[in-house]
Order: structure tokens, then C-alpha cells, then sequence
């Protein structure tokens, strides 16, 4: 039986301190305050640590030795009066520095944000990018992963060497040993939490994939109204929650597995705290039954060592969580560092008008695929030509017009845009050569003029040219019924007086942006999908007027529709099958005769319907 080949154990790329590094270069441009809280932080907690470790001592001398009350009173008073102003300043220092750390994981993670949507559109289709995100994602999901806390953690480390200093002081002059223990059983339990943290980062990837679906079920699947109608008239409620139980039952076994792991760790340190403490406190309390120590010694150096232990294992803990930090910022930097494939510099001048399109032995495969859906696609398009791209759903027509877009680069072969290489231009640049109106499309929540000028400020905009876009999309009268006309914002989820556009309304709306954009090349996919069908003859009589000036690419699955083009691609078979005008594909009596028959038969006069379709119209 043939071995399943082991995958190899993952590793941070970045280390501790160049992760440390890059955080605080991250704080000190977006959060400085974080830096003046964290540095607050350690006289602070200093001075607590010096008062928690002298206050029981002098307080015990105090009333061996005083003999009068305003005397001891006035020592109580004192130390707990510093104890007091010492514990409210720390409060306000680390209500500060949590805010401070709140705002720089919010910020951590629109910075995220901002760089997956400006990064190449074919990432996203790389499964191991998509695990970088994910592991990214989870490093500035909340306030509570160990990233964000490296400032303050850091400063703790400063003040855990400064306590270690002064407890291990006080207890050097009753026995060096004692500390020497400490150290001792502190260190034992060292490689075990290393082991626990290094088998828990090693397995990561496989419970954020099942977090991934479970929250995939349980927030889009289950709150999505559009899943909602779906759901109920074909009684899928139990299945999503058996399937979800399913995948939590997973989870939740992937988790006992990590929490195992720490209960091993968790009952070593308990034995050894154990050992340790009963050897300590034993030998301190046979000193004083000896008498050679007093009263207020003995609780001196009974607060030594405790304190001198739990600074100890301060160290161990603080270790771990720096050691966590620093993995989940280095998968943070990986996320943020992923580099573009296509031209960010400088590129060579564009177009000044419409212009060719070639591809040469193209094919593409998507990565998680095992097969090409593009195989050694070759032709021109001439500038100004007017291109229908017709073909069976996944015949590859999205696929194709992404490559002509440069939103993909090509496994194989060669595109050329008027004789060049899409990777000779400045990415931006290219993109500005294109228009599109996509099968799939979304909406920003701004408002309905900004929609179409694509405007970062509506100061921007050019209100004649935006009426004039609208007016030939055929929203005019609908832009007229609204209260603040061009001006009222789109989604109701964000904007509470805003408008919902149906279908259609958005396809026309998607049609005025391409107008306002006056593209060279246009891109039309499936455009008149949404549309009713006078708004869609509307459509097909000013096409000649939209694609005026600019070479353009028409997909759709009527092929009745793509007559008014000059020449017609078929897709089939992850490749051309036919090309030629709508009279030469007739003629040839092959694939596209077929396809334009079996949907025109339907449309004849006196054409009969099969017998299912005759009992659906009675």
C-alpha cells in the first residue's frame, strides 16, 4: 500500500525580532500614543511591585516600634495612599493602551483590506494565497490576538526584568539558592510549551479551513435573505444544520486536541509550582521557627518569593505570548507582502484610440482546476472590430475576457493589446482602457451618481456628462422619481434612505458607467440578461453608438443577438470552434447552426411546441 506523502511542516517566515520591528514601525506611524503608554507603563508598574514587596514589612515594623497611634497611622496612611494614586495611574495607562491597541488592530486590518482589493485580480484565485489571507485575517480578527499586543507585552518584559532584579535582591541575602529553584522549575516546563505552541501554529490551517465553512453556513447561507425562499420551499433547514453540526463536531475536535495539548502543559507546571513552592516555604518557615529571622523579615521574604516566582513565570508566559505574537504577525507581513504579477511601475504610453487584441496559443487553468479551460486559443480582433463571443455555459467566455482585460495573465502563450504585452503597461493604466458590464455585478453603497463616475468625491463629477449617461442608459425617469435624484445612495443596509435597484435597473445603471467612462475597448457580458425586452431592443439599436470609436466584445447566450456584430466566435471545447460572420456560420451548417435553430424554433410562427412545453402553457 503506497504511503500518503506527508505535507511539510509549516514555519513562520519572519522572526521574533524583525516581526517586533515591523510592528512598532506600524505604531509609530498610526498609534503613537500606544508607544507613550507602554513606556508609562513601566515605572509604573515598577513602583507597584516595590510597594506591594515593602508595604507588609514596614507596617509590621511599624507597630513593633512605634508607640503611639498617629504615628502608625500615618505610615498606613502613607503606604496606602501611594498604593492607591500607583494602582489609578496604572489603571489609566492600560485603559489608554487597550484603546491604543483596539484602534491599531482596526487598522491593521483595513490595511489588509485595502491591499487585497488593490493586489492582482488573479490572486484570489490561488489557493495558497487564500490560506495567507486567512492565517492573515485571524492575526487582526479582534483585540484579543496576541499581534496586536506586542507593545505592551514588550514593555512587560522591561518591567518582569526590573522586578527580577529587585525580588531576586532582597532574597540573595537570605540564599542565593532559593532563586536558583525557582529558575529551575520554571525552566522544566519551557520546551513543553514551545512543543504545545509549535504543534498548534503547524495545525492551524486545517481549523481556520473549517471555521471557514461553518461560518460560511452560519452567516451567509443562514442570514442571507437570498438564500431564504430556497431554504424554505424545499424544507433545507435540516440539512444545513445537520451539515453544519457536522463541521462543528470537526471543529470542536480539532480544538479538544489543542486544549489537551495545554492541559498537559497546565498539570507539569502545576506539580512543579507545587515542589517548588512546599520546598520554599518549608525551609523559610523552619528559619523562622529557628529564630533566625524575625517577623517583619519573615513576610519580606515570603513576598520575595512569591513574587520573585510569579515574575518567573511572567518570563515563560510572556515568552509564549511574544513567540504567538510574532507567528501571527509574520502571517500578517506574508498577507500584506504578496507580490503583483502585472506592471506597478512605469509603462509605456496607451492607445489613443480603439485598438487591436491578439492571443497566441493561449491557454489558461485555473489553479485549483486539473484541467484547462483555455486550450491554445489563437486570433485577432482588429481595432474597432465589433466582436460576439457565443458559446455553452463554461465553455470559458468569462475566463477569456479577463485574460483581454489583464485581470488574468496566461498559463501558456502570448496577448498582445495593439502590438504589445499587457505587462509593458502601468497596471492602472491598462485597466483604464477597458469598460465592462459583467454578468456578476455589485454596487458600492455611495450614491447613484458617484456609481457611475466612479468618483472618490462627488465634487469630482461631471454632472452634464452623467445626465447625458444616464438619460441614453434609459435611467432618466427613474432618476427623476427619487428625492435626491443622481445624489440618493444605493444598499438600505448601510444607507437607511437609500434605493434598491432591481435587475435591470442596475445593468442599465452599469451601462451608464461605461458610458461616462468612454472606454477603447468595450466589454459586454450577458448585458441584456436583466433586461425586459423593450429595454433590451432599446439596447441593441444603440449599441453602434456605445461601441462608436472603440473595439468591442459582445457575450451572450442568444445568439439572435450577436447578428449585428461583425464577426462570431463559438467557444467549445476550451477553445474557438467556429469563427465567421452570422451568414458564414449558417452556411456551414456546424455547431452554431445547431445552437441558433434550437433557440429560433421556438420564436417561429406556428412552430409546435414539445409535449411537456404544451401541457406547462395549458
Amino acid at each position: 500500500m503506497k504511503r500518503k506523502k506527508k505535507e511539510p511542516k509549516r514555519k513562520p517566515k519572519y522572526g521574533m525580532f524583525s516581526c517586533v520591528a515591523y510592528l512598532y514601525k506600524l505604531m509609530w506611524k498610526y498609534e503613537k500614543s500606544l508607544a507613550f503608554a507602554a513606556a508609562g507603563k513601566i515605572p509604573v508598574a515598577l513602583a507597584g511591585a516595590a510597594l506591594a514587596l515593602y508595604t507588609p514589612p514596614l507596617i509590621l515594623k511599624a507597630l513593633e516600634e512605634a508607640g503611639q497611634f498617629s504615628s502608625i497611622a500615618l505610615v498606613i496612611m502613607g503606604l496606602v495612599l501611594a498604593g492607591t494614586l500607583t494602582s489609578l495611574l496604572g489603571e489609566l495607562i492600560g485603559g489608554k493602551g487597550e484603546f491604543s491597541e483596539m484602534y491599531l488592530c482596526s487598522r491593521m486590518g483595513r490595511l489588509m483590506e485595502c491591499r487585497r482589493l488593490d493586489r492582482d485580480f488573479e490572486l484570489d484565485y490561488d489557493p495558497e494565497i487564500k490560506k495567507l489571507d486567512e492565517r492573515g485575517g485571524e492575526a487582526v480578527m479582534n483585540n484579543h490576538t496576541r499581534a496586536v499586543h506586542f507593545p505592551m507585552e514588550f514593555s512587560l518584559l522591561v518591567v518582569i526584568l526590573l522586578k527580577f532584579l529587585l525580588f531576586g535582591t532582597v532574597l540573595s541575602t537570605l540564599s542565593p539558592w532559593i532563586i536558583g529553584l525557582i529558575i529551575l522549575c520554571a525552566a522544566v516546563n519551557v520546551p513543553m510549551s514551545a512543543w504545545e505552541r509549535k504543534r498548534s501554529y503547524e495545525t492551524q490551517d486545517v481549523r481556520n479551513a473549517l471555521l471557514k465553512k461553518i461560518n460560511y453556513l452560519a452567516f451567509l447561507v443562514g442570514r442571507d435573505f437570498r438564500y431564504g425562499k430556497d431554504v424554505r420551499l424545499y424544507s433545507m433547514r435540516s440539512c444545513l444544520a445537520l451539515l453544519t453540526k457536522k463541521l462543528a463536531g470537526q471543529y470542536r475536535q480539532e480544538k479538544i486536541v489543542v486544549e489537551r495539548r495545554i492541559s498537559v502543559v497546565q498539570i507539569v507546571d502545576f506539580f512543579m509550582v507545587l515542589i517548588r513552592d512546599g520546598v520554599m516555604y518549608a525551609w523559610l518557615i523552619s528559619r523562622a521557627v529557628a529564630g533566625e529571622i524575625d517577623a517583619s523579615r519573615f513576610v519580606l521574604y515570603f513576598t520575595a518569593m512569591t513574587e520573585l516566582a510569579e515574575v518567573v513565570t511572567g518570563i515563560r508566559w510572556w515568552w509564549s505570548c511574544v513567540c504567538e505574537g510574532a507567528m501571527q504577525v509574520s502571517d500578517y507581513r506574508e498577507c500584506m507582502e504578496v507580490p503583483d504579477r502585472m506592471n506597478r511601475g512605469k509603462g509605456i504610453p496607451l492607445p489613443q484610440g480603439a485598438f487591436s487584441i491578439v492571443f497566441r496559443n493561449v491557454s489558461y487553468r485555473y489553479q485549483e482546476s486539473g484541467k484547462n479551460v483555455l486550450e491554445r486559443v489563437s486570433f485577432e480582433v482588429k481595432a474597432g472590430e465589433k466582436l460576439a463571443l457565443v458559446g455553452l455555459n463554461g465553455a470559458g467566455k468569462t475566463t477569456l475576457i479577463r485574460l483581454m482585460c489583464g485581470l488574468l495573465t496566461p498559463t501558456e502563450g502570448e496577448i498582445l493589446l495593439d502590438g504589445h504585452r499587457p505587462g509593458e503597461y502601468n497596471r492602472e493604466e491598462l485597466y483604464s482602457l477597458f469598460g465592462l458590464v459583467p454578468q456578476n455585478y455589485h454596487l458600492l453603497p455611495f450614491s447613484i451618481a458617484r456609481n457611475v463616475a466612479c468618483a472618490e468625491e462627488e465634487e469630482e463629477i461631471d454632472r452634464n456628462r452623467l445626465e447625458i449617461c444616464l438619460r441614453k442608459a434609459g435611467l432618466e425617469e427613474k432618476i427623476r422619481s427619487l428625492p435626491q435624484g443622481a445624489d440618493t445612495p444605493l444598499n438600505r443596509q448601510v444607507n437607511p434612505g437609500g434605493v434598491e435597484f432591481s435587475g435591470g435597473e442596475t445593468q442599465k445603471l452599469l451601462l451608464a458607467r461605461l458610458l461616462y467612462r468612454k472606454p477603447k475597448c468595450i466589454i459586454l457580458d450577458e448585458p441584456t440578461a436583466a433586461l425586459d425586452p423593450i429595454a433590451e431592443d432599446r439596447m441593441y439599436r444603440q449599441y453602434n453608438e456605445i461601441t462608436d470609436g472603440a473595439t468591442s466584445v459582445f457575450i451572450s447566450h442568444r445568439l439572435a443577438s450577436t447578428r449585428f456584430c461583425d464577426r462570431i466566435f463559438l467557444l467549445d471545447g476550451a477553445g474557438i470552434a467556429e469563427a465567421g460572420t452570422h451568414e458564414e456560420l449558417m452556411a456551414a451548417g456546424k455547431k452554431y447552426r445547431e445552437l441558433f435553430e434550437i433557440q429560433s424554433k421556438y420564436y417561429k410562427t406556428g412552430q409546435e411546441l414539445p409535449e411537456g412545453e404544451k401541457e406547462e402553457m395549458a
